[in-house]
């Protein structure tokens, strides 16, 4: 998926720019967050006491040191026309007290944003994973292994910590213009001073931001790479240890971790950088601005401490809005992609119908379906046939012929482009999904376990199946006695790569799963094409025993798995080319015909 296009403005962007490329970010992510109106509420009720706690705090001790390089036992707090005398003891109790009010506050300060930070990655999360859910079967089946798995990680901590940059900009913000008018009101030219030091740095640094938001940009994009490569190695990782770990495999991962490396360096190099030139600068000005302050001439000592202190302070807070500033520019593209991702899952949803489902499926039909993949030519064209309730029907055809785009419009996992899906006469797609879901099962060609017991993997998130349904299933699929035989029977912990679970097991596992919840729709694509010949006995034996209770559509190229169908479709070239009985369709259809006579000279031989 493309990283988030970056808006291009002229270069010297502003921080007034900055900051609108950052709420227009903020804007599309806001709304998948639950941000608590009291919390930023809190940040900016407590970062405006802070301010004022830490600037009176300031001013106190400038006076303070005043009073004691004199040799004084009164200490006098000017801010502006107004002063504040008392004694030395008491102004350093009015400092203490002032110390952990400040403290208390900055403690309330650090714990908001993160607050803020964590409710979102739980919100982002669910709102990522429920949108993934909710999306149709063809964005699904386009999406590369580990994109989702890098957005559900990366780019959601990546926003959190956004996030936490946003909530502390803001509270270092209101600080900073405390401090700002606070020293406005103990020295003007202190304050003009300070505010022209600010925009300057702001300025002078904006261009090494700008390059750190596109080498984050870029860092974003081969995150998703990487991960991708991930997957992919844990996914291959049976086929690597057979085939072995050539020289160009390992070259080809090394390329993903070198593609990571050198944006990485770029985006970790600025964003330390950029703080440490902006706290270096600073002191430049503060120094400067000093000098210019002695030179104008301020005449009370205590004041000129308390505006040094206020400055440096102020200062120090306007390095911080810079390291939220910067560290905002490098997890933005994140964010958008974030953003991105989301809006493609809610952009396409599930086809859903509002009617219940008819007690009884009595018919299956397509009526005139076409079909075509991303707006290319149709691999289903003009298919039309009718299955009556019972009946065992296979479906054929050599490999790219169709049988895979005609299964998955079945299973209403895609829509047509053209013509009907009918259930007893009626458009599929008017019947809601969750009844369709209950009363049509399917058994993929590659068995999936999720780590889990026997139980969980047979009942598979349905709550309401109980165990006597469960041990009925599987004696159905011939794996109970299998199961039985384990340490803990159904409670055996089983996964993709157990060791305890055969491929033939597996198998017998994911029929038992789809037969659990009694549907009246069966599918299976290819259920014993890697089967052994024990494995592959046991679950036609179980299909033998199926027949005519439910509806069952075959995927399959061996004769041996579609000699017992009542009658078989024959794809070819995205048509239905015959859909007969298997004694007719050899006799008439060139197909079936050359199938037939293949498997019997693998047989005589």
């Amino acid at each position: 998926m493309p990283a988030h296009p970056p808006k291009k403005t002229p270069s010297g962007r502003s921080p007034v720019a900055v900051a609108r490329r950052a709420l227009a970010a903020w804007h599309r992510v806001a709304p998948l967050v639950r941000t608590s109106r009291l919390k930023l509420t809190l940040l900016v009720v407590c970062s405006l006491l802070a301010g004022l706690a830490e600037a009176g705090l300031l001013a106190v001790v400038g006076a303070i040191a005043g009073a004691l390089s004199h040799g004084s036992d009164q200490v006098t707090v000017g801010v502006g026309p107004a002063s504040m005398s008392a004694s030395v003891t008491v102004m350093i109790l009015a400092g203490v007290v002032g110390a952990v009010v400040r403290g208390a506050l900055q403690v309330l300060l650090a714990f908001l944003p993160a607050s803020m930070s964590a409710q979102a990655v739980a919100d982002l999360r669910r709102r990522l994973f429920d949108a993934f859910v909710a999306a149709g079967w063809p964005v699904k089946a386009t999406e590369r292994d580990g994109h989702f798995q890098s957005l559900m990680t990366t780019h959601v901590n990546a926003a959190s910590f956004a996030i936490i940059n946003i909530g502390t900009g803001i509270s270092v913000s209101l600080v900073f213009l405390t401090l700002l008018v606070s020293a406005f009101v103990l020295s003007l030219p202190a304050a003009l001073l300070l505010t022209v030091a600010s925009a300057g740095i702001f300025m002078l640094l904006r261009p090494l931001a700008r390059r750190l938001r596109r080498h984050a940009a870029a860092l974003s994009a081969e995150n998703i790479e990487y991960s991708k490569g991930v997957q992919e190695v844990v996914l291959m990782a049976e086929e690597t240890e057979v085939f072995g770990t050539s020289r160009s495999y390992l070259d080809s991962f090394h390329r993903l971790i070198d593609g990571i490396r050198q944006p990485m360096l770029r985006t970790r190099f600025l964003a330390q950088a950029v703080p440490s030139l902006y706290q270096s600068v600073a002191l430049l000005l503060l120094v400067l601005a000093l000098g210019v302050i002695s030179v104008i001439g301020l005449d009370q000592l205590a004041t000129l401490a308390a505006v040094v202190l206020i400055l440096l302070r102020a200062l120090t807070y306007g390095q911080q809005i810079q390291t939220s500033v910067t560290a905002l520019d490098e997890r933005l593209p994140f964010m958008h992609r974030l953003a991105d991702a989301i809006e493609r899952y809610r952009s396409q949803p599930r086809q859903d119908g509002e009617r219940p489902l008819p007690d009884r499926i009595d018919r299956v039909a397509m009526r005139g379906v076409h079909y075509a993949y991303d707006g290319g030519q149709d691999v289903l064209r003009n298919v039309t046939f009718t299955v009556s309730r019972g009946e065992t029907i296979g479906v054929a055809g050599p490999s790219g012929a169709g049988k895979s785009s005609l299964i998955q419009l079945l299973l209403r996992l895609r829509t047509p482009a053209r013509g009907t899906v009918e259930v007893n006469g009626t458009d599929v797609r008017a019947f809601r999904r969750e009844d369709w879901q209950r009363r049509v099962a399917y058994v993929p060609q590659t068995p999936q376990l999720i780590w889990g017991t026997v139980a969980e993997n047979i009942r598979f998130y349905r709550p309401h199946l109980t165990q006597e349904q469960l041990e009925a299933a599987a004696r159905r699929a011939q794996i109970h006695d299998d199961i039985m035989s384990w340490p803990q029977g159904y409670d055996t912990i089983v996964g993709q790569r157990a060791s305890a679970v055969s491929g033939g097991q597996r198998q017998r596992l994911c029929l038992a799963r789809a037969l659990a919840d009694d549907p009246e729709i069966l599918v299976l694509d290819e259920p014993t094409s890697a089967l052994d010949v024990r494995s592959e006995a046991l679950v036609k034996g179980s299909l033998h025993d199926l027949k005519g209770t439910i509806t069952m559509f075959l995927v399959g190229h061996r004769l041996s798995t579609l000699s017992f169908c009542d009658r078989i479709m024959v794809v070819a070239g995205g048509c239905l080319d015959a859909f007969a009985p298997p004694a007719e369709l050899s006799a008439t259809n060139p197909f079936f015909r050359e199938v037939t006579e293949l498997t019997r000279r693998q047989t005589s031989a």
